[in-house]
């Protein structure tokens, strides 16, 4: 069984737990045998868009315990990184919830040329004047912080534009490139793991360029989860997991699992 392996399991959410507001098969009852075992588990995500409050209501609706403290989103980390290095006040582009977690660390954000940062996150009213602005204050010297970069993420009607994609926007406006805080950087999975040793960890995501690859740099384990209705990655094929399963039941199950 791969959960004995392993103190501590770093799950990403969409398209690993769920896909939009449907629980992925089997995820509910792994993810309570897991903690029945003693399991320390951690759901990191790299949607910029909740607060981790807001991440846990969404994982309780749909059935699943979690705790504030197991959250781990690369708006709450990116909030974290500017606080620690005192760049603030911020312009950012991205949702309600980044601003909230932003202004929960002490990171004040402002519209004005006061900016010392600039941060990107992802949210469907983003518009022209937000890239001009932001594109402005970078070449002005406000330092230029992604989220994340990831150019798509899961949707039930298929891959939907994310956060990179605005990124992308921005840097080429900008001309600059951004410091990234989201996976694959290790700033989520530092905060994931605390003082744990990496190699009593395991990784388990849905993306090779992401979750697996993120994994690779902290050397950690790493399962590739691929749901039957998903078309195979053809890119970063350099990195690979230590195995591909099909469902979080697989952690539970070693017959269901294969190498990669």
């Amino acid at each position: 069984m791969i959960a004995e392996q392993f103190d501590i399991l770093l799950l990403d959410l969409d398209g690993v737990v769920y896909v939009g507001d449907r629980l992925l098969p089997g995820a509910r009852r792994a993810l309570r045998r897991l903690r029945e075992r003693g399991t320390t588990l951690r759901f990191l995500t790299n949607d910029p868009r909740p607060t981790r409050d807001e991440v846990v209501a969404r994982l309780e609706r749909l059935g699943v315990a979690a705790s504030v403290q197991e959250v781990v989103t690369c708006g709450w980390s990116t909030a974290v990184c500017l606080r620690e290095a005192g760049l603030a006040p911020a312009y950012v582009v991205g949702s309600d919830g980044l601003r909230r977690e932003l202004d929960r660390a002490g990171v004040r954000g402002t519209d004005g040329n006061e900016a010392e940062a600039v941060v990107v996150g992802c949210d469907e009213c983003v518009s022209y004047p937000h890239i001009k602005r932001a594109a402005r204050l970078i070449r002005q010297g406000a330092r230029f912080v992604a989220t994340n970069d990831d150019p798509t993420f899961p949707t039930p009607e298929g891959p939907a534009p994310a956060t990179g994609t605005i990124v992308a926007a921005v840097r080429a406006a900008s001309g600059t490139a951004p410091h990234v805080v989201g996976k694959p950087h290790p700033a989520m999975f530092e905060a994931a793991l605390g003082d744990r040793d990496p190699a009593a960890a395991v990784m388990v995501g849905d993306r090779l360029d992401t979750d697996i690859r993120g994994a690779r740099r902290m050397g950690m384990s790493a399962l590739l989860l691929r749901r039957g209705d998903e078309r195979p990655q053809h890119h970063e094929t350099e990195v690979t997991p230590d195995r591909v399963i099909a469902s979080l039941s697989d952690l539970l199950n070693e017959s269901a699992c294969h190498d990669a």
